[in-house]
């Protein structure tokens, strides 16, 4: 599995961010406050929300001191997060694997990889608009 959550804190911890269990109101599952330096993640959610939540809420770390945040329109900031949350995750040739195995069933497919539904939509979304990924030259 690429990025386990024991990773994910080291590196985190390695950046000199704080991570924490709380509790999170609304749809997110993860919170990244750059003043503070500190990422809450919600402590009710399961081991794979988790994962994805930390590895999202990192990436918007590195974005912030980047300083994407002052020049990126936050949708666009958002999507770009979400989609390198998903290839940072996702080995491309495990997701091969699981597709066939699971005839394209995204929960299955999440399941086995150890992510959520979403990240595995997002994952589809890349391998279906991307040109070079449908070029048989770059196939492997």
């Amino acid at each position: 599995m690429k990025n386990s959550y024991g990773d994910l804190l080291r590196e985190a911890q390695s950046m000199g961010l704080q991570v924490v269990e709380g509790t999170i109101t609304g749809d997110h599952l993860g919170h990244y406050d750059h003043e503070r330096r500190l990422i809450t993640i919600d402590g009710r959610i399961n081991d794979n929300q988790k994962r994805v939540a930390l590895q999202h809420e990192i990436i918007h770390a590195e974005h912030f001191r980047l300083g994407m945040n002052r020049w990126m329109d936050p949708v666009a900031e958002e999507a770009k997060t979400r989609r390198e949350t998903a290839l940072r995750l996702v080995d491309l040739r495990e997701y091969a694997q699981a597709e066939q195995t699971y005839e394209a069933c995204p929960f299955k497919i999440a399941n086995e990889l150890h992510v959520t539904v979403g990240v595995i939509k997002d994952i589809q979304d890349i391998l279906e608009n991307e040109p070079f990924r449908r070029n048989p030259a770059y196939a492997y």
